[in-house]
């Protein structure tokens, strides 16, 4: 039987910047009270399980959601699971963007994808750094990932493709759209993956 690497990748819980629609990206930005409560809940539903490896994103609040779910484990912080760096934006409250700022923005997930947000990162660095990482795991067994919902996305691109590109405003697109502690679940073998789960957060129900 051929083997199969069975892995869930969350997104960590809420922080302030995601209450008060603030630009996050690389910004080490801790849980809230809500996120700390995300996190117990989805605790709570990973408690029966067990993994393999455990690893999370080095900034802080994807490692919190890890150490809340799992106190005891060793989980393996890497840099490559960060959140995009959204550059100049970083810090800035998404609502007050003018039509330019929106289109420079807007390019992380809408495209071109080879282009950075200005003084950060491209799609395309976001989801190559993410392949280096998915290229060093096991081929097998069962593995947890905190991390981010850009970086979760580009992930999950990497299997279905990404959208079209398009301009800001432009109706039409698509993507994947990660709540708070969701889970997002593949199966990976040699020769196929299976997207099983996408923002699975039947346990935010609790809430």
């Amino acid at each position: 039987m051929e083997a199969v690497l069975d892995l869930w990748l969350v997104r960590h819980g809420e922080t302030e910047f995601n209450r008060t629609r603030r630009v996050q990206g690389k910004s080490d930005v801790p849980l809230n009270e809500t996120g700390v409560r995300q996190a117990e809940v989805l605790a709570g539903r990973l408690k029966s399980l067990s993994f393999d490896e455990i690893h999370s994103s080095d900034l802080s609040r994807a490692y919190q959601t890890a150490k809340v779910c799992f106190p005891e484990a060793n989980v393996k912080k890497d840099k490559r699971l960060r959140e995009i760096n959204l550059g100049i934006f970083e810090g800035r409250d998404w609502t007050t963007f003018d039509k330019e700022e929106q289109l420079q923005a807007g390019v992380w997930f809408m495209g071109p994808y080879d282009v950075p947000v200005p003084g950060g990162e491209s799609s395309d660095d976001l989801q190559r750094r993410g392949k280096a990482w998915l290229a060093g795991l096991p081929r097998e067994g069962r593995i947890i990932a905190f991390a981010h919902g850009g970086i979760i996305a580009s992930l999950l691109y990497g299997f279905t493709g990404r959208p079209e590109p398009r301009h800001f405003g432009e109706p039409g697109g698509w993507g994947f759209q990660l709540k708070n502690t969701s889970i997002s679940r593949l199966h990976i073998s040699k020769s196929f993956a299976t997207l099983e789960t996408v923002n699975d957060y039947a346990h935010l129900e609790e809430l």
